[in-house]
């Protein structure tokens, strides 16, 4: 399983805890990835990874189960 989003590419950085000595301490940065189902622009359906960011953004259509009484609501 890969850490990174699919729509941006943000993924897993590292660099150096440093502590009040300054003792350095390699560590890494997670991005903040959700699973989400969404309807790809040829209106396929797909479970994406995607960062908090893109997500907010609205870079993509979220793919929504309705209720089947909301369904016959609408007709």
């Amino acid at each position: 399983m890969s850490r990174m989003c699919d729509v941006c590419g943000k993924g897993v950085m590292s660099g150096n805890k440093v502590s009040k000595s300054y003792n350095h301490t390699r560590r890494t940065w997670r991005p903040n990835l959700h699973s989400v189902k969404a309807q790809l622009p040829n209106g396929t359906v797909r479970t994406l990874k995607v960062c908090s960011n893109c997500l907010s953004a609205g870079f993509i259509d979220k793919k929504v189960k309705t209720p089947k009484s909301a369904e016959a609501a609408q007709n």
